[in-house]
């Protein structure tokens, strides 16, 4: 099995696949009133193809073995991920029209609070939560993991092993 290692995500590094906010340190961001209460406006935008709601949810993933066993990507939606409780590593491959390119694989420490945008056909999967298990925010337009959802499970000889 071929093992990669979890970089720290910068907005350079990930931008390949997307870009990243953090929503929790909104330095540099606009900023409207006064403390204590101050609102950080339109730090992230998602444009997405189609004109459906976006909805949000909330994805609940186990502490386990770092083990990329499949991806995903969306031809037509950017998908918005923010772990909320834990730092999470998210791995993640180009959009390249539907193509997986195994050895293209990349894997991010993400801290909790910062917005990960997947751009449309990026690879990508459910993150792994570093301490615990954890909750992660999720921002798709209404039924796209029904609409809109490409998946691959790898085989024993395709996972991918990550390291801290």
């Amino acid at each position: 099995m071929k093992t990669i290692q979890a970089k720290p995500i910068t907005a350079e590094n990930f931008a390949p696949y997307g870009f990243i906010a953090n929503i929790t340190d909104p330095s540099g961001a606009y900023g409207m009133g006064e403390a204590p209460s101050v609102f950080h406006r339109d730090m992230v935008l998602v444009p997405n193809a189609s004109s459906a709601i976006t909805a949000f949810g909330s994805l609940k993933v186990d502490k386990r073995e770092m083990v990329i066993a499949d991806a995903e990507y969306h031809s037509y939606a950017m998908e918005v991920m923010m772990p909320l409780d834990d730092d999470m590593v998210m791995a993640a491959a180009p959009a390249n029209g539907g193509e997986l390119e195994l050895d293209r694989q990349e894997a991010f420490l993400v801290p909790a609070g910062t917005m990960v945008v997947f751009r449309a056909g990026a690879w990508h999967g459910a993150p792994f939560p570093v301490h615990h298990n954890g909750t992660v925010l999720i921002c798709l337009p209404e039924r796209t993991y029904l609409n809109d959802t490409c998946k691959l499970l790898f085989t024993e000889e395709q996972k991918i092993a990550i390291t801290l």
